[in-house]
């Protein structure tokens, strides 16, 4: 009896999946465990693995088709074997409605304006179409104050531009973000940061493996959730869920596209180890070959604008995410050390976490141990 292969439950968060691309054709044989198709997400490219042994009898979801996670992408079986008929395409869209059906706009009267000679001669004058005039006098008559009022306002309404539609990770970050900035309390915290110990750390370095300033910081808050536990937690319906391991995501963009791949355990690696890391996922990133499994399970998110001339900004917490934490360029300033004043590299962080699992003081008192890790230079 031939096997059906349905798309599997993709991940927390999404939707629905694209089929990218079939790396293998009908009639092709296959094992257990080979690589049937290419299935597009919301947040990277996964492959499709064969749960049967046989040939490829049908592919049901041709390429470039949309699918929820239960349907029927393909058969497998033996030559010859029947397979059910072909149905109609997974989530397509649904059919345009005819232009017929559509309701057609009122039509204007074709009767003429009602308007004395004196203020038809006024709105020629001023170069008013009588068409377009709404009459407020008895009757629908149209009055000199009518005419004055159209002349001062807009022709008319400019014409609304056609929505371009974003890209699938384009999409899902808009839909994640928009339901954290409604269910999410958002808490903000933020502290200055002498960088002078961490860029210590990055000198006399070769460039290829001088440790990144996204390493340093993911080092800091490892070692912050290490002492705050809660920032590895995230609350859900009337209670807190423990995130197992330090894993924490990180920001990195292609062009418009977000994604937050997760570093895991980062209190168990070195700061060469997290650079590394962070070098091949950045690569990964811009080819657009993240797979889904790299972007779940983290616990919080560091979101770093440092390369450009940006002070500090805000963050959006993630959905299941305790918080996030922003950090600016690192710049020259002025800063008072033991009643003298020195130029020191700053660095302004921003942490923003879920009011409904942290107060204001374990805001503080976290950032406070990212900034005191940073400050002795206690990277490990």
């Amino acid at each position: 009896m031939a096997v059906a292969i349905r798309l599997p439950d993709m991940g927390t968060n999404v939707e629905e999946c694209k089929l990218h691309a079939w790396r293998v054709q009908v009639g092709d044989r296959v094992k257990r465990g080979d690589v049937l198709a290419d299935i597009e997400t919301d947040k990277a490219v996964a492959e499709l693995e064969s749960t049967a042994e046989g040939v490829l009898l049908r592919q049901v979801v041709a390429e470039g088709v949309m699918a929820q996670t239960g349907d029927v992408l393909a058969y497998i079986g033996q030559p010859g074997e029947s397979v059910p008929e072909a149905s109609a395409a997974p989530s397509s869209p649904a059919a345009a409605i005819p232009a017929a059906a559509a309701p057609s706009p009122t039509a204007s009267s074709s009767s003429p304006a009602r308007v004395s000679p004196m203020v038809r001669n006024l709105a020629t004058k001023m170069g008013v179409d009588l068409a377009t005039v709404h009459g407020t006098g008895t009757g629908g008559m149209i009055t000199r104050e009518d005419v004055l009022k159209t002349k001062d306002s807009p022709a008319g309404a400019p014409a609304k531009a056609a929505a371009e539609p974003g890209s699938r990770a384009q999409a899902a970050v808009a839909r994640a973000v928009t339901r954290s900035w409604k269910d999410t309390p958002h808490l903000f915290v933020s502290m200055n940061i002498d960088m002078t110990a961490a860029v210590q750390a990055r000198q006399g370095k070769e460039k290829a493996t001088r440790p990144s300033f996204d390493a340093i910081f993911l080092k800091a808050l490892a070692e912050a959730i290490g002492t705050f536990p809660q920032f590895a937690a995230r609350w859900e319906g009337e209670g807190v869920v423990k995130t197992p391991g330090v894993n924490i995501a990180v920001a990195v963009s292609r062009g418009s596209d977000l994604f937050l791949p997760v570093v895991r355990d980062v209190n168990q690696k070195s700061l060469a180890a997290l650079h590394t890391e962070l070098t091949a996922i950045s690569a990964s990133a811009r080819a657009g070959s993240l797979k889904p499994e790299q972007m779940a399970g983290g616990c919080m998110a560091l979101s770093n604008l440092g390369m450009y001339p940006v002070d500090a900004f805000e963050g959006i917490i993630f959905p299941g995410h305790s918080s996030i934490l922003t950090v600016g360029a690192v710049q020259p300033a002025p800063v008072a050390v033991e009643g003298r004043v020195e130029i020191r590299p700053i660095a302004k962080a921003r942490l923003a976490a879920d009011h409904r699992l942290i107060n204001g003081r374990g805001a503080a008192e976290f950032l406070s141990k990212v900034k005191e890790v940073l400050e002795t230079g206690n990277l490990g």
